[in-house]
């Protein structure tokens, strides 16, 4: 794992009283022993406080990784000055597995201004996924569920394997091609490339059953869509405090078959209705952080 010197930043870090980073042990090392030690180091070359905002937090379903990525998280959380996660759920998942001693701050991920742009009725029918491809993020339940569907119907997963699960897309095009049905793999997609693939699914769908904040579920909001998430902690959460951008089903396989099969019967349910403003927005995000940053500065 390599780690960039701090050097290049020198000048810039001298003007800041608080340095904030994102982190999840997956970035910054093979193991999580190895992440904790590189964060570590890092937060002591910083010479300054620091704060964090920790993503995809340990919980059970990590199985055996599950502890050694407490750890990682706890020893980030105790040298911070300050913490922040992205949902309440999270905030439960901290206290529970990693450390009930340390408050931390939740600051949800931010909605962009929704934009619709429905595609003409003549584009091809397609059940969509958005995100990395990893084990557990849904491409291959999601795929799996639309086995009793008409096989002109096909299946696209929009974005690129993370390192290391290159080989989920193969597994995909070969159980896609038992079906007799089409399977598209886009890769990387620019913004404005993922909007306008985004509008052209005819069902979205955000089957991670263990998430613990989504900004895939956004993205998919953001251009318009509802998509099909199941009932979560998360989930309740988001739908709570942004009603009307989610069409949510129970937590297991046969519901999502179920849902895909409501959706191509009803495709209007996919879209967001223009009165809806989800919450919170880019604005709403910046003041809470500008407020907790003005704090831990001192």
């Amino acid at each position: 794992m390599h780690m960039p010197t701090l050097d290049a930043d020198a000048t810039a870090l001298a003007a800041c009283g608080l340095v904030h980073v994102h982190i999840t042990d997956r970035l910054f090392g093979r193991t999580p022993r190895r992440a904790r030690n590189n964060v570590l180091a890092m937060i002591a070359a910083l010479n300054r406080p620091v704060s964090v905002t920790l993503h995809d937090l340990p919980q059970p379903s990590d199985g055996p990784a599950m502890r050694a990525r407490a750890d990682f998280f706890r020893a980030v959380a105790r040298a911070a000055k300050g913490v922040i996660v992205s949902s309440h759920h999270e905030a439960a998942l901290f206290a529970e597995y990693v450390d009930a001693t340390i408050g931390v701050e939740v600051i949800p991920l931010l909605f962009d201004p929704i934009r619709v742009d429905k595609p003409s009725d003549s584009a091809e029918l397609t059940v969509g996924v958005l995100g990395y491809l990893y084990p557990g993020k849904g491409h291959m339940e999601t795929l799996q569920a639309m086995s009793d569907l008409d096989p002109s119907i096909g299946f696209v997963a929009l974005g690129t394997p993370s390192p290391g699960h290159e080989d989920l897309a193969d597994d995909l095009g070969k159980v896609a091609a038992d079906m007799g049905r089409r399977c598209t793999v886009t890769g990387f997609l620019s913004d404005d490339e993922l909007f306008r693939a985004s509008t052209a699914v005819t069902v979205p769908v955000a089957y991670h059953r263990h998430m613990s904040a989504s900004g895939s579920i956004n993205s998919w909001i953001s251009a318009g869509r509802r998509p099909l998430v199941p009932r979560t902690a998360y989930t309740d959460e988001l739908a709570e405090r942004s009603p009307g951008v989610l069409t949510m089903h129970d937590n297991n396989d046969a519901a999502l078959r179920s849902a895909i099969e409501s959706a191509f019967a009803d495709p209007a349910s996919t879209w967001i209705d223009s009165a809806v403003t989800p919450s919170p927005t880019a604005a709403d995000v910046g003041r809470a952080h500008q407020r907790l940053f003005r704090r831990w500065s001192w």
